[in-house]
């Protein structure tokens, strides 16, 4: 699972890189991604090529299906999505953590 919080900026984009790149090496691919983004706040504007690479890199890593659990604000849904389409990573939405399970549990 990938926890973001707060504002994402360059300082933490370098280090997801890293812990992604070394989760690349331990999982087999096809495999799922369930990505909470409930306390995200945004990406800082310098950070949002950086966060369009990461996301590649869990494409062509093997990710079968990405879950985004987004909460309860609708708002906060919208704000999600626009900022994935800004940085080309689509993803399944949900608002809760049981509802990204039925996410994954159900057929493509």
């Amino acid at each position: 699972m990938i926890e973001l919080s707060g504002v994402l900026g360059l300082d933490h984009l370098v280090a997801a890189e890293v812990q992604l790149r070394e989760a690349l090496t331990r999982l087999h691919p096809p495999f799922d991604v369930l990505s909470d983004v409930r306390a995200l706040e945004g990406i800082a504007e310098d950070a949002m090529e950086g966060a369009r690479q990461l996301g590649a890199a869990i494409r062509s890593g093997g990710a079968r299906k990405v879950v985004r659990v987004v909460g309860k604000s609708a708002s906060g849904a919208v704000h999600m999505e626009r900022l994935a389409r800004r940085i080309k990573h689509q993803a399944h939405l949900a608002f809760s953590l049981e509802e990204a399970e039925a996410v994954f549990n159900s057929r493509r």
